[in-house]
């Protein structure tokens, strides 16, 4: 399929395009793609990011649908707590990943007739007599250079640290999973990547007023999007790792909570038994909230949401209070929120909300007092479980619980999905630093081999 057969329609909001086709295309691609979400997503947007969309056409047929959002971010947010003015572990961050990489590339130079690594670990630096032709050259050479990459280090740190990019990414930032891209029934997706990497050009390119963008990202794919890689290699981006989505599946035979607990081993079973006991020894009660209620206690749960998301590694994109709500309002039974209180009343001490997509469910939102489970209160864990419970009532086949905390979901039952995401900056120059940038993203934790269930 040639590149210059296609054609593309650009939008800054999901109404503007076609509807049949958009819907056409992405009919297969779930609640994260469709127009409905699209279009409540647009009303109660974050302040700091913009939306944009584009159908892909080949020869009059619409064939790809592609979902981006624009922001602005600084080096510095894209870990936790933030830079400092001086942030000396920034560079030890970027040292570590300066070594994985060169690792993978082993590169050598000539020193006349004998092969001299570089660069050396300092513990590696060649001695005189190692068998150099000169040996005192090489060890000079590279304690001069040690010095200069030092001094290199502390001068650029701060700039760096603070510079402003311009983000494009390709997926949903409110979301978790491969958001970004659908094709239509019966397309081949690897002929129609390179046709996904030229739209999100065109919208960079068309975006005047917010600025072009420095950098484009491709967010959340998986091993099941393997086609992408190699079409995104070849637009030069680069690939980086991110902690996996843990997903439960869930068996046709449950029809409550009871019925997981039943089919796992005995010490899983005893484990969560015990800790759902903790918390009603503490006094605290789980409860479903009615769609209208949930407006009702809009504050309460966006303080508590606060009270989680402030302290994750990366906050690109930050919800209003009127999200949640907005939710519980337009799916009704298809999104439900479930809250932790004092069973005698008074104020909520967590939440945790749930989202119908097809035959599967989404962990979405979740928060809670960190002052009670500072005490040892297991709010977080007894949400979970409430998040999986109410999946079995929806009779979901599946409930992805994102990729936090992975511990208490392995011991659940939760398996890794593997994700990863692409990076390219719009200038080639820049595109070689792009390894700078994600030093200072946090590193990928490995999930836990758990196997609770019984065989």
């Amino acid at each position: 399929m040639a590149s210059d057969t296609f054609r593309f329609s650009l939008a800054d909001s999901v109404a503007f395009l076609n509807p049949e086709h958009w819907d056409r295309v992405t009919r297969r691609s779930g609640l994260f793609m469709s127009r409905p979400f699209l279009g409540l997503l647009e009303q109660h947007l974050p302040g700091n990011l913009s939306t944009h969309y584009a159908l892909v056409y080949d020869g009059g047929r619409p064939v790809a649908a592609v979902v981006a959002q624009s922001l602005e971010i600084r080096v510095a947010d894209l870990s936790s707590g933030n830079l400092p003015k001086v942030a000396p572990g920034f560079w030890r961050s970027l040292g570590e990943a300066s070594q994985r990489t060169i690792s993978r590339v082993t590169k050598h130079v000539v020193l006349l007739d004998d092969l001299l690594p570089w660069p050396f670990r300092e513990e590696e630096a060649p001695e005189a007599g190692a068998g150099e032709l000169w040996p005192g050259v090489a060890a000079d050479l590279w304690h001069r250079f040690g010095r200069l990459l030092k001094t290199a280090e502390r001068a650029a740190e701060i700039p760096v640290a603070w510079v402003h990019l311009r983000f494009l990414v390709c997926g949903n930032l409110l979301s978790t999973g491969p958001h970004g891209a659908a094709f239509a029934e019966g397309e081949d997706p690897a002929k129609l990547w390179p046709a996904v990497v030229e739209a999100l050009v065109r919208i960079r390119k068309s975006s005047t007023l917010f600025g072009e963008s420095d950098m484009m990202m491709i967010k959340d794919l998986t091993d099941q999007q393997a086609e992408a890689g190699l079409a995104l290699r070849r637009s030069k981006f680069r690939r980086f790792d991110t902690e996996p989505n843990m997903v439960l599946d869930l068996k046709p035979s449950w029809t409550s909570f009871d019925d997981c607990l039943r089919d796992m081993k005995s010490d899983y079973r005893s484990r969560i038994k015990k800790t759902r006991q903790n918390l009603e020894d503490a006094g605290i009660v789980l409860e479903r909230l009615r769609p209208e209620d949930v407006e009702t206690c809009a504050s309460e749960i966006y303080a508590l949401y606060h009270q989680v998301h402030d302290q994750q590694k990366m906050r690109l994109a930050t919800i209003g209070e009127a999200w949640i709500p907005a939710l519980a309002r337009q799916y009704q039974d298809d999104f439900r929120t479930v809250v932790a209180r004092p069973k005698e009343g008074g104020q909520i001490l967590g939440f945790v909300t749930l989202l119908r997509d097809g035959d599967g469910a989404y962990g979405y939102y979740i928060g809670f007092d960190k002052t009670a489970a500072a005490r040892g209160v297991p709010l977080y864990v007894c949400l979970i479980y409430a998040g999986v419970a109410e999946a079995i009532g929806m009779r979901a086949s599946r409930i992805v619980l994102g990729r936090t905390a992975l511990e208490p979901k392995a011991q659940i039952g939760a398996k890794p999905l593997p994700m990863c995401g692409y990076l390219r900056h719009r200038s080639a120059a820049f595109n070689l630093a792009i390894p700078t940038i994600l030093a200072v993203l946090p590193a990928s934790d490995q999930p836990p081999d758990r196997h609770p269930f019984k065989q």
